[in-house]
């Protein structure tokens, strides 16, 4: 208990070095260049529109950013700020079309995209820097009935063609997870942090998925159905359906896969514990 006392003063006292180096000391240079530059700003014609743009990209990052952040419990600013703002956009124009509403719509679209991309990152995170020895892996007896009632020729055939330590096939799958409205993505970045994917190897494809492919794609449906005052049921609606049926898929797949892998470890960690 004494040496975390210490340690914690010990950390604390450097800090306070630190922050009276490098901050306190040119506190007074901070405020005058951030003032200065805000006086510049407003009589300056191009700093204003610089200022405008980076405030035009950091609000629709940060929106796109809200809408995965929570872990699958993120704001949905999709449905309150982007479509509506999409929509707004179409309603303005003297000549509305979809073409020149999603010209004019596509870098918010975009950002916001780019934004729910980066959003994804928490889950890949925490798994890849949790402490996977301390992970105790157990057998599903449930899960195991189910799978011997179930045909395994189809787990069989993706090991055997599908080549997963090929990062062009990481790329590909990840793509194609992030492509669609994927209820379950959260797993897709926990199970790549697990594995110790590399980041650039998650992030890149999961914001080509999403700001460039789902958004725009999102948009454009939305946009079709208020143009043509679609009067549609959620039940009956065949892209609402498909998109109900993926997510199930992939959600009975990613139990199936993962499963198979907790089984395969567990049998190797009980082959441990009788040779030790």
């Amino acid at each position: 208990m004494e040496n975390k006392l210490i340690q914690t003063k010990q950390s604390y006292t450097y800090l306070k070095r630190q922050f009276n180096i490098y901050i306190y000391n040119d506190i007074e240079l901070y405020v005058s260049s951030c003032f200065t530059y805000i006086v510049l700003s407003m009589y300056n014609l191009e700093l204003y529109q610089l200022n405008m743009t980076l405030i035009y990209c950091v609000y629709w990052l940060g929106l796109g950013i809200l809408s995965t952040i929570g872990f699958g419990f993120g704001f949905h600013t999709g449905i309150f700020f982007l479509f509506p703002s999409v929509i707004n956009t179409y309603d303005l124009l003297e000549n509305p079309s979809y073409t020149k509403t999603m010209i004019k719509c596509l870098p918010k679209i975009v950002l916001w995209g780019i934004g729910s991309g980066l959003g994804e990152l928490p889950p890949y995170l925490v798994s890849k820097n949790c402490d996977k020895t301390k992970i105790v892996f157990t057998d599903h007896k449930w899960l195991k009935k189910i799978y011997d009632k179930c045909h395994i020729k189809f787990y069989k055939l993706c090991l055997q063609y599908i080549d997963f330590k090929n990062r062009k096939v990481i790329f590909g799958i990840i793509l194609i997870l992030s492509s669609w409205p994927n209820a379950t993505f959260d797993m897709c970045g926990l199970i790549c942090g697990y594995y110790d994917i590399k980041l650039s190897d998650f992030i890149y494809p999961t914001i080509i998925g999403k700001g460039f492919i789902k958004a725009p794609l999102q948009c454009l449906v939305v946009l079709y159905l208020y143009v043509n005052e679609s009067d549609y049921k959620l039940l009956t609606y065949s892209p609402v359906n498909i998109n109900v049926l993926l997510n199930i898929l992939f959600i009975v797949m990613l139990v199936y896969f993962t499963n198979k892998s907790i089984v395969y470890v567990s049998s190797l960690e009980k082959q441990l514990n009788k040779i030790e």
